[in-house]
């Protein structure tokens, strides 16, 4: 059986859309959590359309939310790997 890392992804921008898409088809028993300030406006399932990207062979990709919070305690408590996508002049307030 493959281990089940608990993914927490910091942002709700594109990047993090694209990185919970990917992560979660290619790797679906990962638990996948977001940290976003608009937790309301995310579905529990996040499709990444591939079509006319060098990943248009692999179909479009399909992640799952597991934990969907603007409380850091709720997201990032239990993770095995923390993912920030975000700005880059954004980070270091963040880690602070």
């Amino acid at each position: 059986m493959e281990p089940k890392l608990n993914v927490a992804i910091c942002g709700g921008g594109n990047l993090a859309h694209a990185s919970i898409a990917t992560i979660h088809h290619l790797n679906p028993h990962f638990k996948v959590s977001l940290l976003t300030r608009r937790p309301e406006v995310w579905s529990k399932e996040i499709k990444g359309y591939t079509k006319g990207s060098a990943w248009e062979s692999k179909g479009d990709l399909v992640g799952k939310i597991d934990v969907c919070s603007s409380s850091a305690s709720e997201v990032v408590s239990d993770a095995d790997i923390i993912i920030i996508c975000s700005p880059a002049h954004t980070k270091n307030a963040i880690l602070k």
